[in-house]
């Protein structure tokens, strides 16, 4: 990093990352709600992918303004590979976050066992479900990486947590007004559609938790994100009520555990 690199940086800036990654994905996907097509037909598919790509992207433009904490990751570059260095994560922690997705995905199993008599225990989506839940990992480089990293320098991890969590939620919205989305087959307004938003919501704390305690390795999160949402999409079907008692549980659990520094600045 040169001097005039020094001189021009600004520091991390949270609110620019989270209402630009908000009007970035907002932008491209406007147009795909207006179009009445299927997400999977052209230019929606095109419209939606990039605009989805807004929490990778932001970063980029954020950091190469200035606009980050260059102790940390001295280049774009620096930033983007901690998003996948599973050589740094290590074994230990890549088992644990593994066991973590599955615990999130079946768990909800053992308060609803009818739904394994039902379907047993692989109820595999379509699969573009699966790949797109995999590839719904690359939000966490903005997420966690930038916004919570930028946001929890200035108020309790806990609190920066939830204020990423109900933008992450939000996000979302214009999935709900594309045909054929995930988000479109819960509806609007729906017992789905809340349950949605409150799981996301709910689960930031945890995600916060995780990518602290894995040592800010972003891939952390990536990995746990990705595992999670193919696990959920090959786990049978269960109650609302199911999945968020572990989704809550879990989340309960780490902050209590993590109580000292979770509900601290860093």
């Amino acid at each position: 990093m040169t001097e005039e690199d020094r001189s021009n940086q600004k520091g991390p800036a949270p609110w620019l990352f989270l209402f630009g990654t908000l009007a970035w994905t907002w932008t491209w996907l406007t147009p795909a709600m207006l179009s009445d097509r299927d997400w999977l037909e052209f230019p929606v598919t095109l419209l939606s992918a990039i605009g989805l790509l807004g929490p990778l992207i932001m970063p980029a433009l954020l950091i190469g303004s200035g606009r980050w904490d260059f102790s940390l990751d001295a280049t774009i570059a620096h930033f983007y590979r901690r998003c996948i260095d599973i050589q740094g994560l290590g074994k230990a922690w890549t088992l644990g976050v593994v066991g973590l997705a599955i615990v999130l995905a079946f768990g909800p199993l053992l308060l609803n066992p009818s739904s394994i008599a039902e379907t047993g225990l692989i109820d595999a989506g379509p699969v573009i479900f699966l790949l797109v839940g995999l590839l719904g990992a690359l939000e966490e480089p903005g997420w966690r990486g930038y916004g919570q990293e930028a946001l929890q320098r200035r108020i309790p991890v806990l609190l920066a947590s939830f204020i990423i969590g109900i933008f992450w939620a939000a996000w979302h919205l214009p999935l709900f007004f594309i045909d054929g989305t995930y988000q479109d087959q819960l509806g609007v307004g729906t017992t789905g559609f809340w349950a949605f938003h409150a799981a996301i919501i709910l689960s930031a704390p945890f995600y916060a938790w995780l990518y602290n305690a894995a040592r800010k390795i972003i891939f952390a999160v990536v990995l746990y994100h990705g595992l999670g949402n193919v696990a959920r999409e090959l786990a049978p079907e269960v109650t609302t009520a199911a999945a968020l008692t572990v989704e809550g549980v879990m989340t309960l659990f780490v902050v209590i555990l993590s109580w000292r520094w979770i509900s601290q600045t860093k």
